[in-house]
């Protein structure tokens, strides 16, 4: 059985700004990790300086995934967007115009 889905074009493109803009600043968080991790190694001797670094690596690998899955479904919500745009342009183009007043009919 089909049912009716409506989209609302403009506001997935809202959402997609979101989740670009949030895969951005997760990828600066990451790099922003890796970093903190490093200067720990360099700045606390021994092994906790070691476990300081390594927590900070695996922080900045979790952030680094997350960007990158994040951004991928901004992506795909990209493409349904165009496709979902592309699809009403076309079935636009088979409708003729109405006169005022008449309802718009398939060509």
């Amino acid at each position: 059985m089909s049912h009716l889905i409506a989209v609302q074009l403009d506001v997935l493109g809202g959402l997609l700004a979101e989740l670009r803009a949030l895969g951005v600043e997760l990828s600066g968080e990451q790099q922003l990790t890796a970093a903190s991790g490093q200067a720990l190694a360099r700045s606390l001797a021994g092994r906790v300086g070691e476990e300081a670094a390594q927590a900070g690596a695996e922080w900045a690998g979790a952030l680094g995934a997350l960007a990158a899955r994040t951004l991928a479904v901004a992506a795909t919500l990209e493409a349904a967007v165009a496709a979902y745009r592309a699809a009403d342009l076309q079935l636009a183009g088979r409708i003729a115009p109405a006169r005022p007043g008449l309802p718009a009919v398939p060509r």
